[in-house]
């Protein structure tokens, strides 16, 4: 197991950015549970440190994509530019021909005050 960081670091509705072997992974709270996201949208591998993490889902800042933090899933696929809606029928352009793809995310163990990457 790895110290990513530590409890009072890391907050719900925030996003604690960490380096781990090389990748840069978000940690957030969610409730009494930690999670690592990987700081790579499916969609286009953009970064997703300045999404927006709300009622335990992480908005990509770019494209408007929302994943659950606990599990990854994709909650609604590419919607928007730069933060902005688009019309609905903008959807499958902006998405590339891409198909919705989860987030890779991690459940942290709390070792103390210790969040630990099993």
């Amino acid at each position: 197991m790895t110290k990513l960081s530590d409890t009072q670091s890391v907050t719900e509705g925030k996003l604690t950015r960490v380096e781990h072997e090389g990748k840069t992974l978000l940690l957030t709270r969610v409730g009494d549970d930690y999670y690592a996201i990987e700081n790579s949208c499916p969609h286009l591998g953009l970064p997703m440190a300045h999404g927006e993490v709300r009622d335990g889902a992480i908005t990509c800042p770019f494209h408007g994509s929302r994943f659950d933090v606990c599990t990854g899933a994709n909650l609604d696929w590419v919607n928007g530019v730069a933060g902005i809606k688009t019309p609905k029928w903008t959807h499958k352009l902006i998405a590339l021909g891409k198909k919705p793809a989860p987030i890779q995310t991690r459940k942290l163990t709390v070792d103390g005050d210790a969040l630990m990457l099993p």
